[in-house]
């Protein structure tokens, strides 16, 4: 069982987030923008409704042109820069919360992976299927991953 809420932030501590209900997603993804954005091998991505989450402190967004066309808000700490979320301009109802930047990750599991053709060789998950971002169903993906994902403990 996850205790409510799940909370997370930066790494200085002046943003701070708490995740209200449960997740609608969670998935890996390799892309290259990922890659670079986070400096890391892939992003760890939980979509949650934007409604859910409470946010204090200073958040600086930036909006960028992905690779695919689609254009993003990525929100970091404007004190020591850590990306903490991110909202596609055309469905902010939503957002993309970075399972790293959670107190307590131990619950993240993606239910799927994509761009795995770009992925470093060893990075890519075992056991976690890879789904190419055309055929990437953010609702189909979703009710799977909610039948498969630990129950969540309302406040």
């Amino acid at each position: 069982m996850v205790a409510l809420p799940q909370s997370g932030g930066c790494l200085c501590r002046a943003v701070r987030y708490q995740l209200n209900a449960a997740p609608l997603l969670v998935y890996a993804c390799h892309c290259h923008d990922c890659q670079t954005r986070s400096g890391a091998a892939f992003t760890l991505s939980i979509v949650v409704r934007s409604a859910d989450v409470s946010v204090s402190g200073p958040v600086e967004a930036v909006r960028r042109s992905r690779r695919l066309g689609r254009t993003v808000e990525q929100s970091y700490c404007p004190q020591c820069r850590v990306p903490i979320f991110a909202r596609a301009i055309a469905a902010s109802e939503f957002m993309t919360l970075l399972a790293g930047a959670l107190d307590d990750a131990s619950w993240v599991m993606p239910i799927a992976q994509t761009f795995v053709e770009s992925a470093i060789p060893w990075a890519v998950i075992p056991g976690v299927r890879a789904v190419p971002w055309d055929r990437f169903d953010y609702v189909g993906l979703g009710r799977e991953w909610a039948a498969s994902a630990p129950a969540f403990a309302p406040p």
